[in-house]
């Protein structure tokens, strides 16, 4: 709890001063326990800390983060799958992706998005029965 107050005290008054890599975990969290709009705030925190350092892939491991959380918040089934699509084209330009779960160990991206899926039956319809998840090589 005081590491979040201290995070966001300091994003309010020196933005660059906590790494992408921390916003993004904690963004990870905020996602799996359910705070939507923290998530989102965390993960736009990260993506500008990602972009002032120069750092190209885990922005975009956290662009697919931001977008299965979204789709997690999401109550409309007919978006729900359209953003599924959006994230099956993320994955497909990835190897690892960060797990929702502490301590968010990078892991194959394919198998990060499958728990993902099992982890809410509910949305599972909302995917591709074949993903497509191809290297394109």
């Amino acid at each position: 709890m005081f590491d979040t107050v201290v995070h966001q005290i300091l994003l309010r008054i020196r933005p660059g001063l906590v790494p992408g890599s921390t916003l993004h975990r904690r963004a990870l969290a905020a996602a799996a326990a359910g705070r939507h709009a923290e998530a989102e705030r965390l993960f736009e925190a990260a993506a500008a800390g990602y972009r002032s350092e120069l750092r190209v892939e885990p922005l975009a491991r956290l662009r697919v983060h931001q977008a299965m959380a979204r789709a997690r918040a999401c109550a409309d089934p007919g978006r729900e799958a359209s953003m599924m699509l959006d994230i099956v084209r993320g994955l497909n330009k990835l190897d690892q992706l960060e797990s929702f779960a502490a301590p968010h160990a990078l892991l194959d991206a394919r198998e990060v998005f499958a728990s993902w899926l099992a982890a809410n039956p509910d949305s599972a319809h909302a995917a591709p029965a074949d993903p497509g998840l191809s290297r394109a090589s």
